[in-house]
């Protein structure tokens, strides 16, 4: 029996089809063997030593080294590759998006930096504000656009 066949996907499958998409992105930051993020690529690609990562991640110092697993600090690094992903589709470049996270001052958060709210603990917030801007619904952003 042949024929034409029409596949119709819904919003949730197409959401899991674009995490399928993104995953060679964070894979890069993944610690080989293990189901986890690499605090040390992390924080290479952000250009932070460890001791600026554990302040920002709100750990013990030795935890990147002894427990790298340790949720906290996995819930840190994952939020900021989830903002660093979202900033990389709007500029289009993942080292640029880097460093406008680290650097560019927020107007609409009293001139804060995303990785400063990032470290607050309002990741939420800079993604609201990334789709935002990705929708056109805020204002020009030069940093961004």
């Amino acid at each position: 029996m042949s024929g034409t066949y029409i596949v119709r996907t819904s919003p949730a499958s197409q959401c899991a089809m674009n995490t399928v998409q993104q995953e060679p992105f964070v894979e890069r930051f993944r610690e080989p063997n293990t189901p986890y993020l690499s605090p040390a690529k992390v924080g290479d690609f952000f250009g932070l030593r460890v001791q600026e990562l554990v302040e920002r991640a709100h750990v013990h110092r030795n935890t990147p080294t002894v427990r790298p697993h340790m949720a906290q600090l996995q819930k840190y690094l994952q939020e900021m590759l989830r903002v660093l992903a979202m900033a990389a589709e709007i500029t289009g470049d993942s080292e640029r998006a880097a460093f406008l996270l680290r650097n560019e001052p927020l107007r609409a958060f009293g001139y804060k930096t995303a990785d400063t709210l990032i470290q607050e603990g309002h990741s939420d917030t800079v993604t609201a504000y990334l789709e935002s801007l990705a929708s056109g619904s805020v204002g020009d952003f030069d940093g961004y656009r």
